[in-house]
């Protein structure tokens, strides 16, 4: 899962953005596209371990930006794909940078209520090259209501050797379980595009049901443009 806000506010937010109101060198569009061996999602398959492959379309304009994100999915039912739409906002206050994004996760081809929306607040600080970050998400608004709270936090280093990046995380999903992930990287700069390889260990530690833990090692490529 990407990034993602209801579609009222994603349709209004794009009427503000007209042609009218922008020139095209004020607006800016970039696109990705994904491979990966496993979609892991705060260190739990949604492909039941099999293969990935996803893309998103990002607009932005200064510090605001919205997009839509897709990936396939399953769930062991007929949920198959997953399409996330997402507005926020990013700048920085000294040092430290800030991002306060709304997402709005749906399952189009899913009979079971799986949509629902979350509220991330991510806070960033660089020290040469080490980056720290860390998140905290709120659900606010679920499909299922009775369903447990699933509100997400998150701490993450990496630290770039020039050759390659060392990445790792540790997660806490409430009500659910913990997770880890410690990795490689490397970012290769092309010709007006980006290529983001990574493969990593993923371990999933749930609250109550042992029989729900996860271990992991996917590789993952991303073209962006």
């Amino acid at each position: 899962m990407k990034k993602k806000l209801s579609l009222v506010t994603i349709l209004a937010l794009s009427g503000l953005f007209s042609v009218n109101s922008l020139s095209a060198s004020e607006l800016e569009i970039n696109g990705n596209v994904g491979v990966s061996s496993n979609y892991i999602w705060r260190g739990m398959t949604q492909t039941q371990d099999d293969s990935q492959t996803s893309g998103g379309i990002d607009f932005s304009y200064d510090e605001f930006y919205f997009g839509s994100w897709v990936s396939n999915v399953d769930f062991g039912d007929d949920a198959s794909s997953e399409v996330d739409l997402y507005v926020g906002y990013a700048n920085d206050f000294k040092e430290i940078t800030y991002d306060l994004t709304y997402f709005y996760y749906l399952y189009p081809s899913s009979t079971a209520e799986l949509n629902f929306q979350e509220l991330k607040l991510s806070l960033a600080y660089d020290i040469d090259a080490l980056a720290l970050g860390i998140s905290h998400s709120i659900v606010t608004k679920l499909q299922d209501s009775s369903a447990k709270k699933l509100d997400y936090s998150e701490i993450t280093a990496s630290y770039d050797f020039g050759m390659l990046s060392l990445d790792s995380s540790f997660g806490d999903y409430e009500e659910t379980g913990t997770n880890y992930l410690v990795g490689i990287s490397k970012s290769y700069d092309l010709s007006d595009a980006t290529l983001d390889l990574s493969v990593a260990y993923t371990n999933f530690s749930h609250d109550s049901d042992s029989t729900k833990d996860e271990e992991n090692v996917f590789a993952s490529a991303t073209y962006s443009f």
